[in-house]
């Protein structure tokens, strides 16, 4: 919205709705894109039709003529398919060279098309309109943004492909009226063709890792087998762990295996450098293994930059901690560290972690608060203390925003899988910063992290110190 907002400028609310489209459905136009949205999809601005009307189209890049077909109109824009590419861009991956032969077809990557290198520059720009379009700063907050730091440059995934160490493949149950007249029926087992909500029948995916896509096979033709058994659809789970070989665990380090988990309630044993974490199948924790080093050693550096007093930074909290892992994994360096989390079972997960990594309990731990006590049994001096973050792609709460004023740590790290409801919370903590009196934050540095190659995500980390 904010990008269809930026290109039509004005014109987007002066719009009737009314007022029909300049377009009918299925009619087929030739258009320049402009940009790409944060959806990574192309913008391709009309300045004759509709008062400078908008064409979404997918699988483009920014320069590129091309004949789309409309299918659907909203306030000042249309979606349209990508019919053909008249002029490709020079940087244009060809079709034969992509990673995936259901691209463009599979909902599950935008970006297969566009060099990595060129994919970094589109993520950094997605981080950069984040905090440009979702933390508008009202003229008390203007002071704050002007000095917002310049977007650093995403980090790079050490590997683009065979990267994923989760999927969650879906199929659908026969139908029975098809079923029962005894006509053919072909399963499909995939994931959403993009702009539908149907299934598309997908045999391996290449972002995932060989594991999984060896389980994918066995999952595939034991569904085949089975079909007729389900009276409806499913979606299924096959993720990679590495658990230890028996008889190695004296080893130094122990040896590892790889399987393919398929039971949500399984155990998954994943490796982040020298640390190991054990978690349910079913519970969150990063897909991207391959890039989680890079990721945490930045968070550690970022942890430990010298603030401007006296004071250091002596004490960590780990909030939204899940199973542990960056309470686990930055834990050296501080007197005391405490994960805080509203699920038991999350705490439950990282508790145990702490004794697989041989952690001290007395200087670090992991405790069960309700939402709005977040901080309740922290007594932890706030100037000397850190505040971790790595919230769901919601964003941070109301009353946890409200609870973070109130206690004010010295040093924010906020981890993200959504840059927009990032920018959007840091907008809510300085807008009550304001609001109290306090001084405030000032934002030291915003990286973007490419956990998700090939797609259109970036992970954003942004570092705040308290003024």
């Amino acid at each position: 919205m904010h990008d269809i907002v930026e290109l039509r400028g004005h014109s987007y609310w002066d719009w009737d709705p009314k007022t029909p489209p300049p377009f009918q459905n299925f009619e087929e136009l030739e258009v320049v894109i402009g940009s790409l949205a944060q959806s990574g999809e192309g913008l391709a601005l009309l300045p004759d039709r509709g008062n400078g009307w908008v064409i979404v189209v997918p699988f483009v890049i920014p320069g590129e003529k091309v004949k789309a077909r409309v299918y659907r109109h909203n306030w000042g824009y249309s979606h349209a398919d990508l019919v053909e590419v008249i002029e490709p861009a020079a940087n244009r991956i060809a079709d034969q060279d992509v990673l995936c032969k259901y691209f463009s077809k599979c909902a599950g990557c935008q970006l297969q098309h566009i060099s990595y290198a060129d994919q970094m520059k589109f993520k950094r720009q997605v981080v950069e309109n984040a905090f440009k379009n979702y933390a508008v700063s009202p003229p008390l907050l203007a002071k704050y943004f002007a000095d917002l730091p310049p977007i650093d440059p995403v980090s790079q995934s050490p590997i683009q492909s065979q990267y994923r160490t989760k999927i969650t493949p879906h199929f659908e149950a026969l139908n029975p009226k098809h079923q029962a007249a005894g006509m053919p029926q072909q399963v499909q087992i995939g994931f959403l063709r993009a702009g539908t909500r149907r299934i598309l029948d997908i045999e391996e995916c290449p972002i995932a890792t060989p594991i999984v896509n060896e389980g994918m096979k066995v999952m595939r033709a034991e569904v085949q087998k089975n079909i007729a058994s389900y009276k409806k659809g499913a979606t299924m789970l096959l993720r990679e762990s590495n658990p230890i070989i028996p008889g190695t665990e004296s080893d130094d380090p122990p040896k590892t295996t790889k399987i393919c988990i398929t039971n949500h309630k399984d155990t998954i044993t994943e490796w982040v450098g020298k640390f190991r974490f054990d978690y349910p199948a079913g519970s969150f924790f990063q897909n991207n293994n391959a890039i989680l080093p890079s990721l945490i050693g930045y968070v550690q550096q970022q942890l430990h930059l010298p603030l401007s007093t006296t004071s250091s930074i002596k004490y960590l909290v780990d909030a939204y901690c899940g199973s542990g892992l960056f309470g686990i994994t930055c834990h050296e360096g501080f007197k005391k560290v405490l994960g805080v989390e509203i699920s038991a079972a999350s705490i439950s997960c990282a508790s145990n972690n702490l004794v697989l990594n041989k952690l001290s309990t007395d200087t670090t731990a992991f405790h069960l608060d309700d939402a709005d006590k977040i901080f309740a049994h922290i007594d932890f001096p706030s100037s000397e203390t850190a505040l971790i973050i790595d919230p769901p792609r919601k964003g941070c709460s109301e009353e946890f925003l409200d609870q973070m004023v109130a206690f004010l740590p010295a040093r924010v790290v906020y981890v993200s899988c959504n840059v927009q409801t990032q920018a959007r919370d840091l907008q809510g903590l300085l807008d009550r910063c304001v609001a109290k009196g306090l001084p405030g934050y000032r934002v030291e540095a915003i990286r973007g992290f490419d956990l998700f190659p090939q797609t259109r995500h970036v992970e954003g980390v942004m570092t705040l110190t308290r003024l």
